[in-house]
């Protein structure tokens, strides 16, 4: 049986913003993945990987941050959508592709009411009357498991705890029904309590509304919540990419390995925590070759050479490390 084609595809993207008299200050580069109906993709990094740039990019938002495509493609159902522009963008965003912010108390206006924004964003899904569109806000609130829903429409965003605007964020962000939803660290500054139920309800609805997902977060233990393939990126490159059992269990890039290593939640209790030896690149002082080799206790003379290597198969992931080989996988 033919596998099924991807709804969206990254190659070789490139985000850069202009810098007077000194050419394109690179972002990301050499991001490069699919997604499929009904897929959970996970993107993982430090911060200044890249991550959120390369959901702005996702979104057609880089130009109200100063930043713009330099080379690549974005295909959302083989339609190139790296170079288009407002116009294209507006039919996309929301509609197509939904985003739930890092900041639910910046991602909601806090004059208007939330049921002033959840009908907006109904509005321009579809027509509908002023009714209608309240009673969908409302089945948009009992979608995200919030009680007393009628109460919560007439209230405005400070007046809700941070566990509740990012239910309505979702909310807002399923409003238009889109295809794929982009939640950018939708846990950050939750207390676990409120994370857990967060996450429970992202897997819930992508279950029910059969929605592929791209969800990003710098934890790996978030990630293998939701998700059921990642993407590692490290200094705007992608890395390493696979399935997720396969990417936990047998790493094919040394940073993997080193995220993996340095995790909280698997911390044997009283021994030392591993980290990462020295300190992440900077954006403008990428390293020549690979930009991990720095850090990286399997570098060679050859992982100084040249540009960042692009991803190439190994085993069931795809990596960017030329000696993984030596990494002690299973085949």
């Amino acid at each position: 049986m033919e596998a099924e084609s991807p709804i969206l595809r990254v190659e070789n993207l490139c985000i850069g913003v202009p810098r007077r008299r000194r050419g394109l200050l690179s972002i990301v580069d050499t991001a490069d993945f699919q997604l499929r109906r009904h897929q959970a993709l996970g993107v993982v990094g430090e911060s200044g990987s890249g991550k959120t740039m390369l959901c702005r990019a996702l979104m057609g938002t880089l130009r109200r941050h100063g930043a713009g495509v330099a080379s690549g493609r974005i295909l959302y159902r083989e339609r190139d959508l790296a170079g288009a522009g407002e116009k294209v963008w507006r039919r996309i965003r929301g509609r197509r592709i939904g985003y739930v912010p890092q900041s639910s108390l910046a991602g909601l206006n806090p004059v208007l009411t939330v049921r002033t924004q959840l009908t907006e964003a109904i509005h321009a899904a579809r027509e509908a009357s002023a009714t209608e569109a309240e009673d969908q806000a409302l089945q948009l609130l009992e979608l995200v498991r919030i009680p007393r829903s009628g109460q919560v429409l007439e209230m405005r965003s400070h007046e809700l705890s941070g566990g509740m605007r990012q239910r309505v964020m979702i909310a807002a962000a399923l409003a238009q029904e889109p295809e794929i939803l982009i939640a950018d660290e939708p846990t950050t500054a939750l207390d676990v309590t409120i994370q857990r139920e967060i996450l429970n309800l992202i897997n819930r609805l992508r279950e029910r509304l059969k929605m592929a997902l791209i969800f990003v977060s710098h934890d790996l233990a978030v990630i293998e919540e939701v998700c059921d393939s990642v993407m590692v990126m490290y200094a705007g490159a992608s890395v390493e990419i696979g399935p997720l059992e396969a990417v936990v269990r047998h790493p094919r890039h040394p940073y993997t390995r080193a995220l993996l290593a340095s995790r909280v939640d698997l911390a044997v209790p009283g021994e030392d925590l591993e980290t990462i030896p020295g300190d992440p690149a900077s954006v403008g002082a990428w390293p020549s070759g690979c930009r991990f080799r720095p850090r990286c206790p399997l570098a060679e003379d050859d992982c100084r050479e040249g540009v960042q290597p692009p991803l190439a198969p190994a085993g069931l992931q795809r990596t960017a490390c030329l000696h993984h080989d030596r990494m002690g996988c299973d085949p």
